[in-house]
């Protein structure tokens, strides 16, 4: 029986053409992609939709809840069996994220872009939304989670990042490697993401996140703290440290019933370390700092986000920031 998928197309470099010399813009709709991909009638029965037509340095978080629902109702049809999301790569992997956090049907969710857009020579668009359409209607998709899918590698999006500005392999899993490849006659997938706890799509505005620096002070925490702030993440040092002139600050905003969550700046690795010293991981840990593993900050945001705006209590933060390690 042919698969329907559903095309929900976002904009982003995919969708863009310079067609008067002055840049590439968005230009190309949904079925505008799909009439120059051939071969995608043997794959699928698509459907094109619209939701936005935006570069992906525009998407918002807002905007990102309203599309986790607008997935969550179309996986919701009966006749739909997953759903392909096209996609600016600036903001990509964070909305593939949010996604993987709250859309809680098993159906496929793939998301995917382009790193050249259509007036370029080599142009990756069509190939990477024909490698999208086959994953999302491949048996084996099912139940994983959100996917990204580019340069012929298919990813979870719990781990993968963009790495590079400007080459067509940047989108990588550094902790995990990718779940799957698209070979020329099938996506053959290699390893299953772990279990996700799947939250209602309401997030917390006020959350912010700090990336720290040798020598840094507590300026930034301090103005989060005067703005507002309900919830912060801290890119930190390695295991999870941080200098000495931030703990009063640390301290100040976790007195104020502010979630304090600790990253790593690394690219990959999780919290933990054997210093006895000031704002060193144990230290942090005994101030009340929530840590989320090796999550990197920008997703580490976004799930502390949806933690507090689901109204979690604190253990329960810590349990959801814990299992995205």
């Amino acid at each position: 029986m042919v698969k329907r998928i559903v095309l929900l197309a976002t904009g982003g470099t995919i969708a863009t053409r310079d067609v008067d010399g002055s840049g590439a813009r968005p230009f190309l709709r949904a079925a505008d992609l799909l009439r120059e991909v051939p071969g995608l009638e043997g794959v699928a029965q698509v459907e094109p939709q619209e939701f936005d037509f935006i570069p992906g340095a525009f998407m918002t978080v807002p905007r990102m809840v309203e599309l986790s629902r607008r997935v969550t109702e179309l996986l919701a049809r009966p006749d739909v069996d997953g759903v392909v999301v096209t996609h600016g790569t600036d903001t990509l992997e964070e909305t593939a994220y949010l996604l993987h956090l709250t859309v809680p049907s098993e159906k496929p969710v793939v998301f995917t872009g382009a790193m050249r857009n259509a007036s370029q020579v080599g142009f990756d668009g069509y190939r990477n939304l024909f490698d999208a359409v086959r994953t999302a209607a491949a048996a084996p998709a099912r139940g994983l989670g959100v996917l990204v899918v580019l340069n012929e590698e298919v990813h979870s999006a719990r781990w993968v990042t963009k790495t590079n500005g400007q080459k067509e392999d940047t989108f990588r899993s550094p902790a995990a490697g990718p779940v799957g490849v698209a070979y020329g006659d099938r996506i053959a997938f290699f390893m299953r993401p772990g279990p996700r706890r799947v939250l209602e799509p309401r997030v917390e505005p006020e959350v912010d996140l700090i990336r720290l620096w040798a020598g840094c002070d507590d300026r930034f925490i301090r103005c989060s703290l005067e703005r507002g702030a309900r919830g912060m993440v801290l890119e930190a040092f390695g295991g999870g440290r941080v200098p000495p002139p931030l703990l009063p600050a640390i301290d100040a905003a976790l007195s104020a019933g502010v979630a304090v969550a600790v990253t790593t700046r690394c690219l990959a690795g999780g919290m933990w370390d054997m210093y006895g010293y000031p704002g060193a991981f144990r230290d942090l840990e005994r101030r009340g700092v929530l840590f989320a593993q090796d999550l990197p900050g920008h997703k580490a945001r976004l799930a502390l986000a949806l933690a507090l705006g689901n109204a979690l209590p604190r253990d329960e933060v810590r349990t959801f920031l814990a299992a995205e390690a």
